[in-house]
């Protein structure tokens, strides 16, 4: 018995080193048709896979299994009309090259090598983090306080921290510094940022938080659902991953966002927030870091750096005394530097100046950031340009944090003849390329880093330009209504002579203005997609005077008999996202 089990283990031994592998040359030759077809299911798998998530991990892959299904059709191709045997080394290639690919296919959906998270999109550059490289080490205090959130970020136990100060303190640029540290020392496999703002629709900040960690959101689930995937997602990552919420304004279930917070739930995550209200990130159970104004001395410095001036310049003395009416908020200081620096020459006319500044208080000044609004009020009217004035009120139109189109500011331009004269779109696209220029050199509009071909408007320049709207000419209604927001009474929409609806509701309903808008110029409603408005003979009732329209995200139904005859002066209709006409009359035409 021995001596056969001694054979049985050496024929074994030659079956395994000879005779399998011969066996699997065979199988390639005349199993060709199964390994591909193991292999084109392999590759279904992966598709579904890399659509759910959307990796770039599989794409070598899915271009070899693309030469292999080539080669295949060629294989038919040189096969004879009657049943005989294709090219034979064909078939065997083939065979062996799908047998292969299928097995690293089944490797990768075993593996799942798709948990990778996208890195931290480029902010909206603050003014003066394009300025000067040497300006940062500057500020000291700034830099002690960067180097105590690194090092919290680089402990496991600290998973949940906030940056708080009060607005135009410079928490955009501290982030950003931050951001940036992170990305150069590698402290995180992968960034994911969001912007919650003031009125946040949560299904948004999951779509900003998804599309980083390449999660494909199904907009049909509900929000613990797609909550879920995130959640999923993030706690099955063995990587290190920082998920950043800017700008939070009341306390933010992060649990119903998918964001697993809770000690020791996900040690891998770490989770930033920064905010106004150190209250609401402290109810959070958040670490706060205060980002407070600056010292008098490195308010000096920042603004000489911006305003172009030195120490012992003919203009220091009082240079120092406008500085101090910024009282070292940073947004302030850049904003009234560079409107000093493009105005204003001789110490004469700066001293004439500086009597004006201090003259721009608002009325019942009871908080610090109020002063931020007079000086950037101040800065907006030092502006020579009405068309560029005008660029920035309409500005205001877009939400918090938006990225602007530059198309459609040439569009509205156009609609509303902001530039007076008839001018070719092509013209106008010139004069709004010189009015934006202009404005981001007073500081007041900033480039978003991200898209060269859009604009993004400082969330306390807005407030201040919406100010601005509500008191002058030009009165603007910016306002999200549906859900638990009510829109303001039909009566009231007469003096408005720009409106910009964003519409939150869930239910389908009538159109949102009343009858009579005599002022109106500029209409503009943005939906939930699939939301659906009635358009009736009165929808357009007393808008004698409307030159733009646009509708965003929504479907139109269509009865008035002949609404054409009531636009009569609309120049621009902006159709975008999901638009569609349910149903309208022969005679109308857009």
């Amino acid at each position: 018995m021995a001596m056969q089990d001694i054979g049985v283990s050496i024929v074994g031994k030659i079956a395994e080193k000879f005779i399998d592998p011969i066996m699997r040359q065979f199988q390639y030759l005349f199993c060709y048709r199964s390994n591909v077809e193991t292999l084109r299911n392999g590759i279904k798998k992966l598709k579904l896979t890399k659509i759910e998530v959307q990796r770039l991990a599989a794409d070598g892959l899915e271009k070899e299994a693309d030469t292999i299904f080539e080669g295949m059709e060629n294989v038919k191709v040189n096969c004879l009309k009657i049943v005989t045997l294709p090219n034979l080394k064909s078939r065997y290639l083939i065979g062996r090259h799908a047998a292969k690919r299928g097995n690293d296919a089944e490797k990768h959906l075993r593996e799942r090598r798709f948990d990778e998270v996208g890195y931290l999109p480029p902010l909206g550059k603050m003014p003066f983090s394009e300025s000067t490289p040497s300006f940062e080490e500057s500020l000291i205090t700034r830099m002690s306080m960067k180097r105590e959130v690194i090092e919290a970020l680089k402990q496991d136990k600290r998973s949940l921290l906030a940056i708080c100060g009060m607005a135009g303190v410079g928490k955009t640029f501290f982030l950003e510094q931050i951001a940036d540290q992170v990305k150069s020392e590698k402290l995180f496999d992968g960034v994911a940022f969001a912007t919650v703002s003031q009125n946040p629709d949560m299904r948004d900040v999951q779509n900003q938080l998804a599309e980083q960690l390449r999660i494909k959101l199904n907009p049909e689930h509900s929000g613990r659902a797609r909550a879920e995937q995130i959640y999923t997602r993030l706690i099955n990552s063995d990587k290190r991953n920082l998920v950043v919420l800017d700008d939070i304004w009341e306390e933010v279930d992060l649990r119903s966002l998918g964001i697993p917070i809770r000690s020791g739930e996900c040690k891998s995550l770490t989770v930033v927030l920064t905010s106004r209200f150190s209250h609401v990130c402290r109810n959070m159970e958040a670490e706060i870091f205060e980002v407070n104004a600056l010292p008098k001395e490195e308010a000096w410095h920042l603004f000489k750096e911006v305003a172009g001036i030195s120490d012992d310049s003919a203009l220091s003395d009082v240079a120092k005394q406008v500085a101090e009416e910024c009282k070292g908020l940073p947004l302030a200081i850049v904003v009234v530097a560079r409107a000093f620096r493009t105005n204003y020459t001789t110490p004469e006319s700066w001293k004439l100046a500086l009597g004006q500044l201090k003259k721009y208080t608002m009325r019942d000044l009871e908080r610090v950031q109020d002063l931020v609004f007079s000086r950037i009020e101040w800065s907006y009217d030092r502006l020579k340009s009405v068309e560029a004035k005008s660029l920035l009120l309409f500005c205001s139109l877009f939400p918090e944090d938006y990225s602007i189109p530059v198309e459609c500011l040439v569009r509205y331009g156009k609609g509303l003849e902001m530039f007076q004269d008839r001018e070719t779109l092509g013209d106008m696209r010139y004069r709004v390329d010189q009015s934006i220029s202009d404005l981001k050199g007073c500081y007041l509009l900033l480039t978003d880093s991200g898209k060269e071909d859009h604009v993004k408007l400082h969330d306390v320049v807005r407030d201040v330009c919406l100010k601005i709207a509500s008191e002058g000419e030009h009165v603007f209604l910016v306002r999200n209504v549906g859900g638990e927001e009510r829109h303001p009474k039909p009566d009231s929409f007469g003096r408005y002579t720009a409106v910009s609806l964003t519409w939150k509701g869930n239910s389908n309903g009538p159109f949102p203005l009343g009858e009579e808008c005599p002022k109106l110029r500029l209409l503009r409603l943005v939906f939930q997609s699939g939301k659906m408005i009635s358009l009736s003979q009165d929808s357009f009732a007393g808008m004698e005077d409307l030159r733009v329209m646009e509708f965003n995200k929504l479907q139109i139904k269509f009865s008035p008999s002949d609404p054409g005859q009531m636009l009569m002066s609309l120049r621009t209709l902006c159709l975008d996202y999901y638009f569609r006409i349910i149903s309208f009359q022969p005679k109308l035409l857009i």
